[in-house]
């Protein structure tokens, strides 16, 4: 390598240092600064934000939980990407342009984001299955997709699955028992009625136990098929509880009166006469109850000290 080429390689080498002085020396530190809120009730909001720099360097901090303030100086101008993120809110990010100054300067940018209330509704799916199976729908397809995305985003997020069935089958199963239980009883006065002295009366009959809700396979099924799609998510069987929703009780019908037979007396006349049974009023239909399918609520909420 002779001294001419050598003497240019130097000379680049300086130049090239020489910009990058002059360059930094242009750039004076910035304080981006400002408050972190509710959108809803402007409360002051504490959370984890990650400021991302045009260099690709990622700067944590945490915003205060006493007044939402927070503050951090920055050495580079340019376009930062902002992100409110945590296990308090809805992953928030925006873009925060950093002018070239050669003084130092304050950048104010305020952050309204949604925070996460436990046990508020994410979403809710009528008919995410086909009727009594485990088989999703396209609608319970797409909630499923939409939470995964929902989730991916929102890496500290905790949510819990509530699913239900079609009917309630329970019920039905209740009332047999207790028909049956009330045969037995009616034939058990009837027969003790007619035990004469010295005999041994009939044992008095106990009602069976309430059945085994029929609807439970049916849901561990579906519980099986979500836990399969959602299995992508990550630490999703520690983030995702999912929970049986029971139909409510049902209220026992009013027993219809029954047909009494009534006598009028007859104008004018001395005798009386039965008059006709009064109609029995027909049963009015049981009420039919039915529950979405899925519904999927914020689960527990932790705080930034957890």
């Amino acid at each position: 390598m002779n001294t001419f080429r050598v003497s240019n390689i130097v000379s680049t080498i300086i130049g090239l240092l020489a910009l990058s002085v002059v360059a930094t020396a242009q750039q004076a530190n910035l304080n981006l600064e400002g408050f972190v809120r509710d959108e809803v009730t402007g409360a002051p909001v504490g959370a984890k934000m990650y400021i991302f720099t045009p260099s690709g360097k990622r700067i944590s901090i945490n915003s205060n939980s006493k007044d939402g303030s927070y503050l951090q100086t920055l050495a580079e101008s340019g376009p930062h990407k902002v992100a409110v993120a945590g296990y308090n809110v809805y992953r928030k990010e925006e873009v925060v342009n950093i002018p070239a100054s050669e003084k130092f300067k304050i950048i104010k940018q305020d952050f309204l984001v949604k925070t996460l209330v436990q046990g508020s509704e994410v979403s809710t799916t009528a008919l995410a299955f086909e009727r009594n199976s485990g088989m999703l729908t396209a609608q319970g397809v797409k909630t499923l997709t939409d939470l995964s995305a929902l989730l991916k985003t929102n890496q500290a997020m905790n949510v819990v699955m509530s699913i239900a069935a079609d009917e309630d089958r329970l019920a039905a199963a209740k009332a047999a028992v207790d028909a049956t239980y009330k045969r037995e009883y009616d034939a058990w006065v009837k027969a003790s009625k007619k035990v004469k002295k010295g005999q041994t009366p009939p044992v008095e009959p106990v009602r069976a136990a309430d059945p085994e809700d029929p609807n439970k396979a049916l849901i561990q099924e579906r519980i099986d098929t979500l836990k399969a799609r959602m299995r992508p998510v990550k630490n999703g069987d520690v983030r995702i509880k999912y929970v049986y929703e029971p139909f409510p009780v049902q209220q026992v019908q009013d027993v219809a009166p029954a047909v009494v037979a009534s006598t009028t007396a007859v104008k004018g006349g001395k005798n009386k006469k039965a008059a006709a049974p009064k109609a029995t009023p027909a049963p009015k239909p049981a009420k039919v109850v039915t529950l979405p399918q899925i519904v999927i609520r914020v689960g527990v909420v932790k705080d930034l000290m957890d």
